[in-house]
């Protein structure tokens, strides 16, 4: 039987990266998928690879940093599916590389605002929806900067490490009203986030030779890597771990 089998989710920042990887996924797992994302154009080709494919998979555009945005992916889940199991809080954003006296007020904000907000709107919304169907799953995009840092990206790091905070707040709060909830914390993932990251870096080559020197498996992870382990989150496989952050990072931390 697949493993999400007549379930509902929302993926928010689901149209790239660990967000479609995650979202595909658990459509292939017989979920019926909400997905969210700034990027319309391409939501809109997802949607449509997922009803060529047989999956079903609803987009609509969505900003987390606006909780009226998100409060509209929940109520879209419930008004097509009647119900929501489980929620992916992914969508996020990056610092450029920046001395931390230089970061700009506004660039603080705009990361706070998606990566921290985001997360907190996406939860504050689904918990009602989950309470709702008599319980469900929550797993939030957290980072390996929660945890280990070579700095350079002040408000990225704070928005992570507050939302592994976060995640284990409400862990906690609802532990006993069948809600679980969980980070992932991945390390350097091959997405378009971190290809944006080298792109900016003064020496893009030294940018990934840095990465994979701190990485002990001396690669980066794929998205599929993370849908697995959000999946794994996400069912019934992990019913005793609630308020966790795994560490997807190649052994980063250990070292």
């Amino acid at each position: 039987m697949r493993r999400l089998e007549g379930k509902v989710a929302i993926v928010t920042g689901g149209a790239g990266g660990m967000g479609r990887a995650t979202a595909m996924l658990f459509a292939r797992e017989g979920a019926s998928v909400v997905v969210g994302d700034v990027d319309t154009a391409a939501g809109t080709r997802l949607e449509l690879e997922a009803a060529t494919a047989g999956l079903t998979l609803s987009f609509q555009h969505c900003d987390v940093s606006v909780e009226a945005h998100v409060a509209a992916l929940v109520a879209l889940a419930e008004s097509r599916f009647g119900k929501l199991d489980t929620i992916f809080n992914n969508a996020g954003i990056e610092q450029s590389v920046t001395p931390s006296t230089d970061v700009s007020e506004a660039l603080f904000d705009r990361v706070i605002g998606v990566n921290l907000k985001g997360t907190f709107f996406g939860c504050k919304h689904a918990i009602p929806a989950l309470l709702r169907n008599g319980g469900g799953t929550i797993v939030n995009n957290s980072s390996v900067s929660a945890f280990a840092n070579v700095g350079f990206n002040i408000s990225y790091a704070a928005s992570k490490g507050a939302v592994m905070s976060m995640t284990r707040v409400l862990a906690i709060e609802y532990a006993k009203k069948n809600i679980r909830v969980n980070a992932i914390n991945p390390g350097v993932i091959d997405t378009e986030m971190n290809r944006r990251n080298k792109a900016l870096a003064a020496d893009p080559d030294a940018w990934t030779a840095r990465s994979l020197a701190v990485t002990p498996m001396g690669r980066m992870g794929t998205g599929d890597e993370i849908a697995e382990t959000v999946l794994f989150l996400s069912s019934e496989q992990s019913s005793f771990i609630t308020g966790v952050g795994l560490l997807i990072d190649g052994g980063r931390v250990a070292t």
